[in-house]
């Protein structure tokens, strides 16, 4: 894996090697999963875009608001089974 150096201000990588040295994780690893997680935010929101289109082709759910609130809605149902 090639390296890369950038800068971070003080509070941000005392943070990180803190949560470094808690987890025993290397704080390479958790830079490396943030900035996957970062790039992935996208895609996801890309391929949730697509559900919502899929779905009101089909029958109109009210768009992405109505989306997010079914989406909460479901979310909280299914915590409430526990």
């Amino acid at each position: 894996m090639p390296g890369v150096s950038f800068y971070l201000d003080q509070s941000a990588l005392d943070t990180i090697k803190a949560k470094s040295k808690a987890s025993h994780t290397p704080v390479s690893r958790i830079i490396r999963e943030a900035v996957e997680q970062y790039l992935s935010h996208d895609e996801k929101r890309a391929a949730k875009e697509r559900v919502l289109s899929t779905l009101s082709k089909s029958r109109p759910l009210g768009g992405l608001k109505k989306w997010e609130e079914l989406h909460k809605e479901r979310t909280g149902a299914d915590a409430d089974r526990g």
